[in-house]
């Protein structure tokens, strides 16, 4: 019995603990990986990134590859949907950040990573739901969970795999 309790309290943990680290590392105490990512970062906005990283407490890794994924680094990228830059933020989502000019890079990269931290805040630092949500849109992440549709679950994989690639190569 003692041991069908100690299983079901460990199986329970980890059926509610995020894929990878729910906080992310502290951004002070993490380098970026530039060379990393399927495509390098430009240093141009690797210092933009890490500006933005400590600025906003989220560790570098996941912001550029985010960046990567959004747009594989473009400023001058823009989806299907009307996504803008480097982080494909669309246009209302943008002005209600502060952000005047998607494809500036620093004010794209700023305005994400903003974006972001509020996301991680708003689901309680879990990095997967926050993903899924600056995807598919915090409203719908919120009622139907992170795999709200198919394209957000892919983000999801995408990005983690990115990510811990970067982790990987700092180990």
């Amino acid at each position: 019995m003692r041991n069908q309790i100690i299983a079901a309290f460990f199986g329970t943990l980890l059926l509610t603990a995020p894929v990878f680290a729910a906080k992310p590392v502290q951004p002070a105490q993490v380098q970026l990986a530039a060379n990393a990512f399927p495509a390098p970062v430009p240093q141009y906005l690797a210092s933009i990134i890490t500006s933005a990283a400590q600025k906003y407490g989220v560790d570098p890794n996941l912001i550029a590859a985010m960046a990567f994924r959004e747009s594989a680094f473009n400023s001058t990228a823009i989806s299907s949907r009307g996504a803008q830059g480097i982080m494909q933020l669309m246009p209302g989502t943008a002005r209600s950040l502060g952000v005047k000019n998607a494809f500036d890079p620093q004010e794209s990269i700023f305005g994400g990573t903003k974006y972001l931290k509020s996301l991680l805040n708003r689901f309680g630092g879990n990095v997967d739901v926050a993903l899924a949500a600056y995807n598919a849109g915090p409203e719908l992440v919120a009622k139907a969970g992170p795999a709200a549709t198919q394209e957000a679950v892919a983000y999801v994989a995408a990005i983690k795999s990115y990510y811990q690639s970067a982790i990987r190569t700092l180990s």
